[in-house]
């Protein structure tokens, strides 16, 4: 049996323990770095951590304010001020006039950036591929469904965190696709 103490309560409810949790916490982030540094692409590198993401939020909503996308991507202004700044000067992102404030930009990716952020998805998905040659179809969708399991309970708890310090998050960003 096991303590009541190590158990985190909602309402009535019991759930994962501490140890789980902490174990959880511990191989989300041992994954996110083993996917990095297992598929990596080329041309990738030549980008700041993360410029990839805002290529892939672009495409996905389209043109966006700068301010915009920061929520959405979970980073801070500064961080997103210098990934836009690479993309741009990479000729990867094109900023324009904002139609309805001409004092704002909009942010666009650009065919380069689109045939950039194809090239990285089709490379991440052949080298995943080869990592999951032993796997079957069906464990590797059930892998899928945990983590898309996993990412929405994230963001539902960030989305009520951010309302409750009143910070905006988009319901959209984890319907990324990079």
């Amino acid at each position: 049996m096991h303590n009541a103490n190590n158990y985190l309560a909602f309402g009535a409810i019991m759930v994962v323990s501490a140890s789980t949790a902490e174990g959880l916490i511990k191989e989300i982030y041992l994954v996110g770095r083993a996917t990095r540094f297992a598929l990596p692409h080329p041309e990738e590198g030549e980008l700041l951590p993360g410029g990839v993401a805002v290529l892939g939020l672009l495409e996905a909503k389209g043109p966006r304010r700068q301010g915009d996308l920061s929520p959405d991507l979970c980073i801070s202004p500064s961080v997103l001020s210098r990934q836009v700044a690479d993309l741009v000067g990479s000729g990867l992102v094109s900023r324009h006039a904002d139609p309805s404030d001409g004092r704002a930009c909009v942010l666009r990716i650009t065919d380069k950036g689109r045939d950039l952020l194809l090239r990285v998805r089709l490379s991440r998905a052949r080298g995943l591929q080869a990592v999951l040659a032993d796997w079957s179809e069906d464990e590797a969708e059930h892998a899928r469904a945990a983590i898309q399991k996993l990412t929405n309970a994230l963001t539902a708890h960030a989305h009520h965190t951010a309302a409750s310090h009143d910070r905006p998050i988009s319901a959209e960003s984890q319907e990324t696709h990079v």
